[in-house]
């Protein structure tokens, strides 16, 4: 949680302290006031009329905050940014909807089960150190080339390389995945949200040409190495990306766009 929330509520409550002081000043002055007199206080400032605008704009600034925590939540997902950062082309130029970010992530939580969690917070941490090195020079691109990035990217990418064995009953699989239309979207491992659906919408396409498109651009991390990456590759796995994943790149290849 950000600190604009509390800090608004905390606003809040000392203006209705506030009022409340200048309430007792006004009544008594410099006379002490007793228990009494401080509880018909109170009763007459809960149904103050001319508090009720305050409220409105505190309620306004208070839903602002909410609403920009949840979008500041979004914007450090770093599992997911790193994985998705390879698509941003496809996804700025309409090849891939993002629409379908939601069957995206599913894929993946798919794919590692409970590791999906760990390489989430092992990816937040990675974005709070290099905040705390690099304070406002911070740039989601240093978090991708990160080596640690890279290596939770990698063991992602070999997963799903894995999971592909089956080569044409795995992109039957996926097409379909990709297809489907969510009602419930998974944030975590246990963790849903009701996803709304307007029926007015055309469906997303996903066919071959996406599917083509799709692992193509999610692969580049494995298929256009630097050497220095290839060498802690190497370290990470014990050998080259191709041979961990080399049948999975014969069937891409192939694969028409």
């Amino acid at each position: 949680m950000s600190t604009s929330g509390p800090l608004l509520l905390r606003q809040t409550t000392n203006h209705v302290l506030d009022a409340l002081l200048r309430a007792a000043e006004t009544a008594y002055h410099d006379q002490s006031v007793g228990m009494r007199s401080l509880h018909d206080i109170v009763e007459a400032i809960k149904n103050a009329a001319n508090l009720d605008e305050f409220y409105r704009h505190a309620y306004l600034e208070l839903t602002k905050a909410v609403d920009q925590d949840k979008l500041t939540q979004k914007r450090i997902n770093a599992y997911g940014r790193l994985m998705i950062h390879p698509l941003n082309q496809l996804l700025q130029n309409g090849v891939l909807d993002r629409a379908l970010l939601p069957q995206i992530f599913s894929f993946l939580h798919m794919v590692l089960g409970d590791d999906s969690e760990v390489y989430g917070e092992t990816c937040k941490e990675i974005v709070a150190r290099m905040r705390a090195e690099m304070g406002d020079g911070f740039t989601w691109d240093a978090f991708y080339a990160d080596p640690g990035a890279a290596r939770i990217q990698w063991h992602t990418l070999t997963r799903i390389a894995t999971l592909f064995k089956r080569w044409d009953l795995r992109k039957e699989w996926f097409l379909k995945l990709m297809q489907y239309t969510p009602t419930t979207v998974s944030l975590g491992q246990s963790t849903f949200v009701l996803r709304s659906i307007d029926h007015s919408d055309e469906p997303h396409v996903f066919g071959n040409h996406e599917f083509c498109a799709f692992f193509q651009s999610l692969f580049r991390p494995m298929t256009e190495m630097s050497p220095e990456d290839e060498i802690r590759f190497r370290q990470e796995f014990g050998t080259d990306p191709h041979h961990l994943i080399g049948q999975f790149l014969v069937h891409l290849a192939s694969c028409e766009i």
